[in-house]
């Protein structure tokens, strides 16, 4: 018996570890699937798979510990003031900490066009309608089964308030199915008030792995 106790803490031990490690490869993997895409957007190539570049980003988590509100302000305070090659500078701060979100190309995109840049305008306007095109085939969100797929808060207030042009009025987080959903309660660009809704599976993967932050053997 107590051989059979040891042999069972030895394998017990040994899953617990490949699990650990596992979950700590899913990170690395999903970084270097991330830097590759980066790689091809940076060469030209938009026709990669943007919702999987997206959540490359997220599960990567590229961007994490960076705030870009505090840039994001200063930015806007650069573009009022005609600084606009300290504008451009923040803006690819945004984009340099996740390419895969829309903010810093929507930033550039703004100042280049003040610029009379317009070639590399177009082109960050190009990267924002391949991501934005890539939310919006995901579903139609007007319902769970239909929910648009984004990989973080900050996207989907992104997609609604900058793409959609709507207002959000209310949130509530939805469970349906094992999936997790942000119901959203808006007024469109009409006026007219709506529900739409996203899938948010990522934010709960990311939220359960921020609550128990695993650490490597010793």
């Amino acid at each position: 018996m107590e051989g059979l106790r040891l042999g069972t803490s030895l394998l017990c031990c040994v899953i617990s570890v490949s699990v650990v490690w596992a979950q700590m490869d899913d990170r690395y993997v999903a970084t270097k699937k991330y830097e590759a895409y980066k790689t091809s957007v940076m060469t030209g190539d938009l026709s990669i798979d943007w919702r999987d570049f997206r959540l490359a980003g997220a599960l990567g988590q590229v961007s994490q510990g960076f705030d870009s509100q505090p840039v994001h302000n200063q930015f806007v305070d650069d573009l009022a003031a005609g600084r606009y090659e300290k504008a451009l500078a923040e803006a690819q701060i945004v984009i340099d900490r996740n390419m895969a979100n829309g903010e810093g190309h929507l930033l550039a995109m703004t100042v280049l066009q003040k610029m009379g840049r317009n070639e590399e305008a177009k082109k960050q306007e190009a990267i924002l309608n391949a991501i934005g095109k890539s939310i919006m085939e995901s579903g139609d969100g007007a319902s769970a089964e239909t929910a648009w797929f984004t990989v973080a808060p900050s996207e989907t207030v992104f997609f609604m308030t900058e793409a959609l042009g709507a207002q959000i009025e209310g949130q509530e987080l939805v469970h349906v199915n094992g999936h997790a959903y942000d119901k959203l309660t808006v007024l469109d660009r009409q006026g007219k008030r709506r529900v739409v809704w996203f899938n948010t599976d990522t934010n709960e993967l990311l939220k359960e792995r921020a609550m128990h932050p695993k650490v490597a053997p010793q």
